[in-house]
């Protein structure tokens, strides 16, 4: 695959950079637990990552990856989550393969690094402190940063504009779901999607549309780049 060189990399944050399913998975059964509903396996937490808090919960509160909970059940839900992640969302997180390694020898190359995930800034800024990344990372958007979430183009947007990026800058997003590929293309930037994310379980191969690379581990990426053409 013969991608232009970037001068920018925005990178998803759960299946991409960080394995979080089962701290995630222990704030929802806590929640569930509250609520008097049964626990929900890691298996189907893994599922359920990639949209944001809200669908999270009316997900693991139906056990139904297209979920349908009450309205009034998901927003007493949603904050019992909420509280309950913030004070526990690195106990089982780790790093996904080679996401040290790739990331600090990008920002050594001079690239510009951001995080873009539609998990809340907040427990996304404690993983990037936790893990010691926070300080290649030149801007972060969480879920919450915005009034719209990926695939929304604004959250490219909105990144390019804090890392001091103009609108036009080449960029790649990397990622592992059909949704980072959406926000891609939507921003008209570049997708490079890694094996072993979550995708709610569906094969990356099978994505519609498809992204512009499919790599096996992170430090693909650093090999694409340095293999790239230069604007």
């Amino acid at each position: 695959m013969n991608l232009q060189r970037p001068i920018a990399i925005l990178f998803d944050l759960d299946g991409t950079l960080v394995d979080s399913v089962g701290d995630i998975a222990d704030a929802a059964n806590k929640m569930l637990a509250q609520l008097g509903l049964p626990s929900c396996p890691d298996a189907d937490i893994r599922h359920f990552v990639g949209n944001g808090v809200r669908l999270l919960v009316d997900r693991a509160i139906t056990r139904d990856i297209a979920g349908g909970a009450p309205e009034e059940q998901i927003n007493v839900a949603t904050e019992i989550f909420r509280e309950i992640y913030s004070r526990g969302c690195v106990a089982r997180t780790a790093l996904m393969p080679h996401a040290r390694e790739t990331l600090q020898s990008l920002a050594a190359e001079g690239v510009i690094l951001s995080v873009v995930t539609n998990k809340p800034e907040n427990p996304t800024r404690q993983i990037l402190d936790h893990f010691k990344l926070s300080a290649m990372i030149s801007s972060i958007i969480g879920g919450d940063t915005l009034a719209v979430r990926k695939p929304d183009p604004a959250v490219v947007h909105e990144s390019f504009r804090r890392a001091g990026l103009n609108q036009s800058s080449h960029a790649w997003f990397v990622g592992d779901s059909h949704t980072d590929v959406l926000a891609a293309k939507s921003a008209g930037i570049s997708s490079i999607i890694v094996r072993g994310g979550y995708n709610h379980g569906e094969p990356v191969e099978e994505l519609d549309p498809p992204p512009d690379a499919i790599v096996d581990h992170l430090a693909e990426v650093l090999t694409m780049y340095r293999a790239a053409k230069s604007i």
